[in-house]
């Protein structure tokens, strides 16, 4: 168990710009649009005027200045990013942001698992070090759309929306109970070169894989699935999520308020999505799920504390 101690995002520094604004920096045709809008209900997309290093600077400089005692102790910050983006590794980068935000102390290492999913999945890979050790852990997200090769899905328009949390920083009033992965391995490489006609059996079956992960997850962390209040999805394809509710028969809330007006932003839709449903949420346990190319779905339950031993580090986390 990992308590959640603070999520940070930042929606007053983002622009929600509209998809017939984007054919000069996402090649964005209005055929395109048109698709994104009518099939997908894609409307704008969100984008930070900072440059890369200021945007992860400045939400990590948030989170902290809302828990300063962080500083005080030793801790692990991981930086989630997509394969899609290679960070300048050799020029020690992320040690001077973690040394300029008061936490140079701190390990620091920057994840690539798969693709989309890597925040959820650092979250799996890394918790038994921060249980171990009995030390924080801070997850860094957020990454810039900088090139109309790769800022575009079939679905979605990348984007720019750096997000944080912080767990097991001390007492929570949510706790972090369990994770899960599963690897579909014959999804690699998006089948690029088979016939088209395959392509979209395969893209359709992914309806069914996404359904038997979430019930191979609740199964894993032994939870019944009319326990489920909540399920905070990346922010992808808003139609085969509203199947697959359809098809659970969920009477929770599925969270998709950002897709149509920020687009998917990498690994930081499961952060930003579950802060903004965590302001006025009423229920006690809420699922996560992420899906990164390859395919790799990634999930995290939380639960809501019941000690009276909560601790309100902040109010951003409502409740």
């Amino acid at each position: 168990m990992l308590p959640l101690n603070d999520l940070c995002w930042l929606p007053d520094r983002i622009s929600l710009v509209p998809l017939s604004m984007l054919e000069r920096s996402h090649d964005l045709k209005s055929g395109a649009c048109r698709v994104l809008q009518r099939y997908y209900f894609l409307q704008s997309v969100g984008v930070s005027s900072r440059t890369h290093a200021d945007m992860l600077s400045e939400i990590l400089g948030e989170l902290i200045a809302a828990n300063p005692k962080v500083k005080q102790v030793k801790g692990c910050l991981v930086y989630a990013k997509t394969q899609t983006h290679n960070t300048f590794f050799d020029d020690h980068w992320l040690e001077n942001l973690a040394k300029a935000c008061g936490i140079g102390h701190w390990d620091v290492l920057s994840v690539s698992l798969n693709h989309c999913a890597s925040a959820l999945s650092a979250i799996h890979l890394l918790k038994h070090r921060s249980i171990r050790r009995g030390e924080p852990l801070l997850l860094l997200t957020g990454e810039k759309a900088f090139h109309s090769a790769i800022n575009r899905l079939d679905n979605a328009v990348l984007a720019e929306v750096p997000a944080a949390m912080l767990l097991n920083a001390g007492p929570a009033q949510w706790n972090l109970k369990h994770t899960a992965v599963r690897h579909l391995p014959s999804f690699y490489d998006n089948h690029r070169n088979l016939p088209a006609a395959r392509r979209r059996e395969l893209y359709a079956s992914l309806e069914q894989e996404y359904l038997d992960f979430y019930f191979y997850a609740l199964d894993k962390f032994n939870v019944l699935p009319e326990s489920i209040d909540a399920i905070v999805p990346g922010n992808q394809d808003l139609p085969m999520l509203k199947k697959v509710v359809d098809k659970l028969g969920f009477q929770g809330t599925l969270f998709t308020d950002h897709i149509s007006n920020y687009g998917h932003a990498y690994c930081s839709d499961a952060l930003f999505n579950l802060s903004a449903l965590l302001k006025d949420f009423a229920g006690q346990r809420i699922v996560c799920l992420t899906m990164g190319m390859g395919v790799t779905f990634s999930c995290v339950l939380i639960e809501k504390n019941q000690s009276s031993e909560v601790v309100h580090v902040t109010s951003s986390l409502g409740g």
